[in-house]
């Protein structure tokens, strides 16, 4: 077993030594234009324009494993992507650079350590997982804020919420981070989601974890702060949860700390009394609710006796629901049609006309047409019930519908 790796390809990978370099030089071994490269046909339109760069040495980590790729500036231009393709590491930019020209790189290190605190957190969660269920790490990816994990086997709350717990006491514990390379696969025990054969890099994560990684990490686990699962899911027969470690986790408890500031405000109520200050305030909504769904019944009940001896009436204020619900009542005990109006002059009228099923001899497809040409609306249906709106004024409505 080698604790230092040997270099494959041309590319010496820096971020492999040294996860915490960030300023580096290398030489160019060849710039090609980027649409040359299969990758230009995922990336936008402008593929044209851009130039794709090989070192003798970066310190840039291209996208894999789940993990998106470092960003920084190579040569004073601003690094667009980097990434993997015919064995080759590629940094991509709007400059293209001669052969043998020496580069001045630096990563955005910030960034690459958050997905360092991540990156690590994952394997600690995954291990724990791994010797407590048994269950494998089948995908992982991580995005700008947040990252998933999903795993071969089903997790409760109470799962995770153990889970959790063991991942944030390894924290605690600071334990060594450090990367290994075996000569071969059998030579020790490890997590991989992959059948490697050569070039095996095993991170390892003191007494918790071993698994097969090409990304940065930190060195202890205590560099990473803290672990929060945030929510899950059942995912293909498994579970897919998502994560957010070190400095992701402390934005996300700001975030939710401040949410629950103003919520305190607003209730008039301490941190700890807010859930209960809530409930009181849902139960009231429910209480406020079931009154207005009362009131409401009551004015259809009205409507609907009124429409005992009319076939059309108008009301100011109505909701989609209850004037349905009229016209579905009122045409069962109609001769004909029966039409409800709702709104103003002012602002114009909605409105809905049904017909009694008895009634075959009108068109309620060519009353809408009329009421869309005499009226100046719109609408339509089917041959029982057509919807709409008119800007007439409650008297030309009045007019158009004493011919039925």
């Amino acid at each position: 077993m080698k604790n230092e790796r040997s270099l494959s390809g041309r590319t010496n990978l820096l971020y492999e030594d040294d996860a915490y370099l960030s300023n580096f030089k290398g030489t160019v071994l060849s710039c090609v234009p980027f649409i040359n490269l299969e990758r230009s046909k995922e990336k936008d339109s402008n593929a044209a324009e851009l130039y794709a760069i090989e070192l003798n040495q970066t310190a840039f980590f291209p996208e894999g494993g789940g993990q998106s790729c470092d960003t920084g500036i190579l040569g004073g231009e601003e690094v667009l992507d980097v990434f993997k393709e015919n064995e080759k590491i590629w940094h991509v930019t709007k400059k293209q650079f001669s052969i043998n020209e020496e580069l001045q790189g630096e990563i955005n290190f910030t960034e690459r350590f958050h997905k360092m605190q991540n990156h690590s957190g994952e394997h600690i969660i995954s291990g724990i997982i791994a010797s407590l269920y048994g269950y494998e790490n089948v995908g992982f990816h991580m995005s700008e804020d947040v990252m998933h994990i999903d795993v071969s086997g089903t997790l409760t709350q109470e799962d995770f919420e153990k889970i959790e717990f063991l991942a944030n006491e390894a924290i605690y514990k600071n334990k060594r981070i450090y990367t290994v390379y075996p000569d071969t696969p059998d030579e020790m025990d490890y997590r991989s989601k992959l059948d490697l054969c050569e070039n095996i890099r095993i991170v390892v994560i003191e007494n918790i974890d071993a698994c097969a990684c090409c990304a940065p990490h930190v060195k202890n686990t205590g560099e990473i702060g803290s672990i929060k699962i945030i929510d899950s899911m059942s995912y293909k027969g498994g579970t897919r949860f998502f994560v957010k470690c070190g400095h992701w986790a402390y934005l996300e408890f700001q975030n939710i700390f401040n949410q629950n500031k103003e919520i305190m405000k607003l209730l008039s109520a301490k941190r700890e009394g807010c859930a209960e200050a809530v409930a009181k305030l849902m139960d009231l909504q429910n209480k406020r609710k079931d009154e207005e769904n009362t009131l409401k019944n009551q004015i259809v009940e009205l409507y609907l006796e009124k429409m005992q001896a009319e076939n059309i009436f108008f009301a100011e204020k109505l909701d989609d629901i209850q004037l349905r619900r009229i016209i579905n009542e009122s045409v069962k005990n109609a001769s004909g049609i029966v039409a409800g109006f709702v709104g103003n002059d002012a602002l114009g009228y909605k409105y809905i006309v049904g017909k009694n099923e008895n009634a075959s001899e009108i068109d309620l497809r060519a009353l809408a047409k009329e009421m869309n040409t005499s009226l100046n609306g719109r609408g339509g249906g089917s041959d029982k019930m057509i919807q709409g709106s008119v800007t007439a004024e409650k008297k030309q409505i009045q007019q158009f519908f004493n011919n039925f």
